[in-house]
C-alpha cells in the first residue's frame, strides 16, 4: 500500500515535471512517438497484406490447387524439341485414371484474345476453352449467378455455346437486355451466351460500401470476370485444330496430399511425355510460402527502422533526464536533507521518464492509427476488393508496453544518478 503511494506521488510529481517543461518533454518523447507509430502502423498493414494476399490465394483456387503449364524443354533434351507434343487431353486422362487423389481435372485450351461482336456493339477479351471442372477448381470466383455453365454433353457434342464474364456483359449488352439466349458473333462463327459468371465488381463495390471506401470498379479482380468461357471440345476443333493445352488446373481433396500429388501427377505426365520435361507444376502453397518469406523480410527491415526510432527516443529521454538532474541538484539536496531516501528519489525520476514514454506512446498509437486509415484510403482507390488493414487491441497493447520498457531503460541511469547524489555536496551547487 505504501508503495503505491509512493508511486501515486512519484507519477503525480512527473506530470507536473512535464507540464512546467512543455516543449522540451515533447522533444523528448518525438523519439517515442514516431518509434510506435512506425511500429504499430508497420504489422498492422503487413497483416492486411497477409490477410489480402490470402484472399487472393483462395481466389486463385486455395493452396489444394496445382498448376501444370507447357514448358521449353531443359537444355539436356533440347534436342528432342521435336518430340514435344506439350500437354494434351490425353494427360488429363492419365491423370484421372491413375492419381485419385487428385479430385478435379480443369484442363485449359487458351484461343486468344477475340473480338466479340453482337449487333454492332463489339468488345475485345479472352476467350479460353474449359470443361465443368473449371468451376470447382477455380473456386468461388466463377459461379454463373444466371444461366448454367459448361456441361460434358456441350464437350461431347461441341456446342457452340458460351458463358460470359459479367464486365463483358456490360461492355456489350444496353442494360435493359438479358444476355441469356443471345447469339454472339467470334471470329465468324456463332455462339449462344448459355451463362453469365458472378459479378466481381459488384461484390467488390459491395466491400467497400461496407467498409466506408465509396466506390468504384472491381480493381485487381475485374481481370477475373471479363473472360468467355467454350466447351473444350469446340476450342481445340474449330479454332485451333489441335488437342494442345494451355494448361491445367488439379486440385486435390486436402492440402495434406498437395506434395504427394505433386509427385504423382509429375511421374504420370514424365511417362505420358516419354520422359520429356516439357511441362511445370507450381502451388498456390509454394506461392504463399514465397510471401511469407517476404512478409518476414517486411517486418525484419520496416521492425529495425521502428527499433532505431525507439532506440533514438530512449536516448532523448535519457538526456532530458539528465538535464532535469542537472536544473534540479539543489531541490534533490533539500529533499535528502529532510530525510528523502535515495529510494524515493530513483523512484520519482524513474516514473517521470515512464509518464514521458507512455504519453509518447499513446501519441504515437493516435498517429499509427492516421498514417493506417491514410494507407487503406490509398490501397482501396487501388485495391477495391482488398482486405483493408484492421487495428488489432494486442498489436497496439504492444507497441505502447514496448514504448513503456525503453523509457524505463533510459531512466533508469539517471534515476541511480539522482539517488546517489551526496546532499551535502547538492546543497552547495549553485
Amino acid at each position: 500500500m505504501k508503495l503505491l503511494i509512493r508511486i501515486r506521488a512519484a507519477v503525480i510529481n512527473g506530470l507536473r515535471e512535464l507540464q512546467a517543461n512543455k516543449v522540451r518533454s515533447l522533444l523528448s518523447m518525438s523519439g517515442i512517438i514516431l518509434g510506435v507509430a512506425s511500429l504499430v502502423a508497420m504489422v498492422t498493414v503487413v497483416q492486411g497484406m497477409v490477410g489480402n494476399f490470402r484472399q487472393f490465394v483462395d481466389a486463385m483456387g486455395g493452396i489444394e490447387k496445382i498448376t501444370v503449364e507447357k514448358q521449353a524443354l531443359p537444355k539436356e533434351q533440347e534436342h528432342l524439341a521435336e518430340l514435344s507434343e506439350g500437354l494434351t487431353m490425353r494427360d488429363v486422362e492419365q491423370i484421372k485414371a491413375t492419381i485419385p487423389i487428385v479430385r478435379y481435372v480443369s484442363p485449359e485450351a487458351r484461343v486468344g484474345f477475340e473480338k466479340l461482336v453482337w449487333e454492332g456493339r463489339e468488345v475485345n477479351t479472352m476467350i479460353n476453352g474449359v470443361t465443368p471442372d473449371y468451376l470447382p477448381v477455380a473456386k468461388r470466383w466463377v459461379d454463373p449467378s444466371q444461366g448454367r455453365f459448361i456441361s460434358d454433353l456441350d464437350i461431347l457434342h461441341k456446342t457452340d455455346v458460351c458463358v460470359l464474364g459479367s464486365s463483358i456483359v456490360a461492355e456489350l449488352f444496353p442494360p435493359n437486355i438479358d444476355p441469356l439466349g443471345k447469339v454472339i458473333r467470334v471470329k465468324g462463327k456463332r455462339f449462344v451466351v448459355i451463362g453469365l459468371l458472378n459479378n466481381i465488381e459488384a461484390q467488390g463495390m459491395e466491400i467497400r460500401s461496407a467498409s466506408g471506401k465509396g466506390k468504384g470498379g472491381g480493381g485487381m479482380w475485374r481481370w477475373r470476370n471479363s473472360g468467355v468461357y467454350i466447351p473444350i471440345s469446340t476450342a481445340t476443333s474449330k479454332f485451333n485444330g489441335n488437342d494442345r493445352l494451355s494448361g491445367l488446373g488439379l486440385q486435390v481433396a486436402s492440402g495434406d496430399d498437395l506434395n504427394y500429388a505433386v509427385e504423382q501427377v509429375e511421374r504420370t505426365l514424365l511417362q505420358t511425355h516419354n520422359g520429356l520435361k516439357d511441362f511445370t507444376l507450381t502451388t498456390n502453397e509454394q506461392t504463399l510460402e514465397d510471401f511469407r518469406k517476404t512478409e518476414v523480410a517486411f517486418k525484419l527491415s520496416l521492425g529495425g527502422v521502428a527499433g532505431i526510432s525507439l532506440f533514438v527516443g530512449g536516448i532523448g529521454i535519457m538526456n532530458v533526464m539528465l538535464a532535469s538532474i542537472n536544473e534540479r541538484i539543489r531541490e534533490i539536496g533539500v529533499r535528502k536533507a529532510v530525510g528523502a531516501r535515495g529510494s524515493d528519489l530513483f523512484l520519482q525520476f524513474l516514473s517521470e521518464a515512464a509518464v514521458i514514454s507512455v504519453l509518447g506512446g499513446l501519441i504515437g498509437l493516435a498517429v499509427s492509427m492516421g498514417i493506417v486509415s491514410i494507407m487503406n484510403y490509398v490501397l482501396m482507390q487501388a485495391v477495391p476488393t482488398g482486405v483493408v488493414s484492421k487495428f488489432d487491441w494486442i498489436i497496439m497493447l504492444q507497441g505502447l508496453s514496448f514504448s513503456v520498457v525503453v523509457g524505463l531503460i533510459a531512466g533508469v541511469y539517471p534515476a541511480i544518478r539522482a539517488a546517489s547524489l551526496d546532499p551535502i555536496e547538492a546543497l552547495r551547487h549553485e
